[in-house]
């Protein structure tokens, strides 16, 4: 079998979109984990699935409240991911990034390329992540180019070479 490190690397090789999944704490409080592994499950009833961390607050934030907003970023948003990417304890200082809470409850970074506002329907924990099938009951667009991430680099699309 394979290392976990060799399959780091393969996939390092497979560019995506990047995204900042945005969730409630029991608090309140909006909760952002930038990630990349979504994929659209279903046209009809439209519906995605996001993958993350059993120990990662958002896991049990969505576990617990069934919704999520899933915010992909541009370009111009690289300090968003590079915030939202790091451990809660290692979040120094303040993002630029304004949260709007949509009608359904979900968080969703103000000017983000496109957002997806979820509610879980089903959950399946393999490894050391969950899977998060949901269906999405709200989309926005917005004009412009997307953040890339590619080798293990944020990069966009001038210099996804």
């Amino acid at each position: 079998m394979i290392s976990s490190n060799d399959l780091q690397q393969a996939m390092a090789k497979f560019a995506t979109g990047v995204t900042v999944i945005g969730s409630l704490e029991t608090n309140g409080t909006v909760h952002g984990m930038t990630a990349n592994a979504l994929t659209s499950v279903s046209l009809e009833p439209p519906m995605v699935l996001v993958c993350i961390a059993r120990d990662n607050v958002s896991y049990s934030n969505i576990a617990q409240r069934g919704r999520f907003g899933i915010s992909v970023l541009k370009a111009q948003q690289e300090g968003a991911a590079q915030y939202y990417g790091r451990d809660r304890w290692e979040r120094v200082g303040d993002v630029a990034v304004e949260w709007q809470l949509k009608e359904g409850g979900s968080p969703r970074i103000k000017d983000s390329l496109m957002f997806l506002e979820c509610r879980v329907v089903a959950r399946h924990d393999h490894g050391d992540h969950g899977i998060f099938v949901a269906e999405v009951e709200e989309t926005a667009t917005e004009l412009g180019q997307p953040l890339i991430f590619y080798d293990s680099q944020f990069r966009d699309m001038g210099n996804a070479k």
